[in-house]
């Protein structure tokens, strides 16, 4: 084993150790009961859909996601309270890490990037992890998803976007964009998100579950309007901060019109650059979107892009060794992790929301000049090549 083997694999032990770390520290803080959870909800929809009950309170708060979700979390959700809530902790954050690790490896094999995302992506998902939240899941299937993506296991991909669409329908983003663009994925995307429909006539009577579809269709209605209406680390959240209230069927029209822009950008760059690097953006751009025009993102939900700023600072500190961009990305993964601390330093409650969406369009604005600069270069490439060898045979011939 050479040296430089051995420097790597202390690097990526490193990185696990970390993993486990984190996952000591919220696992001994569910325990105590000391930080506020979302597991409990959770728990809730489980006792009452088993039970026949109602599992919405119909006022866009606590349960707000499909059925399906309290089917997918009833292996833990049955489980007694303090087993349940250590091993969700240690799934989510488990599935999360072996993501990162995957996602990490389509661009480089060098351990060093993966200990530096790791750093970035703990951070940022350890508020998710303390809460219980499901966005750390569904963000490790999904980054697990595109690498199976990158290896053409279609399959596999399917399977692991549905199962995150039941977890949380946030994952409908990456799966609109995957189905659009890889033609593979389409159909089969479409038979595994039909088997997450039907799963809950499985588990109940038709009729109550109807019941609960419409029930779910109403309360989402409602936490859609609590979302437009109230303080969230969003676009037009951020706005209203600074007193630019924007109307709802507005931002229906912007939220409609860069979704398509999204799926333009995402096309071109998986038809012009490498299956890893496309990949890449198709997920960057896919959760900058979805942090953003979601109604009801929070600051924790950040943790879904958290990954993509610790693989463009693990690029920019050993890639491109550059200063300059190591700072920002370094100064937008701590001004993430610490974003309500440092925005209250500027504004006061409930206005501290600012910090995340703010540090999400400035790394959006420069993934997309990135994107238009690495096209640029690999359409320039290709022909300076070609002119060189016609030049080459003028001065042989």
């Amino acid at each position: 084993m050479t040296a430089s083997s051995i420097q790597s694999t202390q690097f990526r032990r490193a990185a696990w150790g970390v993993w486990i770390a984190l996952t000591l520290v919220v696992c001994i803080v569910a325990v105590t009961g000391k930080e506020r959870s979302v597991t409990p909800s959770y728990r809730s929809a489980v006792g009452n859909w088993f039970a026949g009950y109602p599992i919405y309170n119909m006022a866009g708060s606590d349960f707000i996601y499909f059925p399906q979700a309290a089917l997918v979390f009833a292996p833990w959700g049955l489980l007694p309270v303090p087993v349940g809530e250590v091993l969700w902790r240690e799934t989510i954050l488990g599935i999360l890490a072996a993501g990162v690790y995957r996602f990490t490896r389509l661009a480089s094999a060098d351990d060093r990037w993966f200990l530096i995302n790791t750093f970035a992506s703990a951070g940022t998902a350890a508020g998710c992890a303390r809460n219980g939240q499901s966005t750390l899941i569904v963000t490790g299937l999904m980054l697990l998803a595109v690498v199976d993506l990158h290896d053409r296991r279609w399959w596999r991909a399917t399977l692991l976007l549905s199962l995150a669409f039941a977890f949380k329908p946030i994952a409908i983003v990456l799966i609109l964009l995957v189905a659009a663009i890889y033609l593979q994925m389409l159909w089969r995307l479409t038979i595994g998100l039909l088997i997450v429909a039907v799963l809950p006539f499985l588990t109940q009577s038709p009729d109550y579950v109807i019941s609960q579809f419409q029930a779910c269709y109403e309360n989402s209605h409602t936490a859609f309007q609590v979302g437009i209406s109230g303080h969230w680390a969003q676009l037009f959240g951020m706005l209203k901060v600074v007193g630019l209230e924007v109307p709802s069927s507005a931002q229906q029209f912007i939220r409609i019109t860069v979704a398509g822009a999204t799926l333009m950008i995402c096309w071109i760059a998986v038809r012009r650059l490498s299956p890893a690097r496309g990949l890449f953006f198709l997920y960057a751009f896919a959760t900058s979107y979805l942090m953003l025009f979601n109604s009801r993102t929070e600051g924790s939900t950040y943790a879904m892009i958290g990954p993509v700023y610790g693989l463009l600072l693990a690029e920019a500190w050993l890639g491109q060794h550059s200063q300059m961009r190591t700072t920002g990305y370094l100064l937008a993964v701590i001004g993430t992790v610490f974003n309500f601390d440092l925005a209250l330093l500027v504004v006061k409650r409930p206005d501290e929301i600012w910090l995340c969406p703010f540090i999400c369009i400035v790394v959006t604005i420069d993934l997309i000049r990135r994107l238009i600069r690495e096209i640029s270069y690999v359409q320039v490439t290709p022909r300076t090549m070609e002119l060189s060898s016609t030049a080459s045979k003028l001065n042989s011939g």
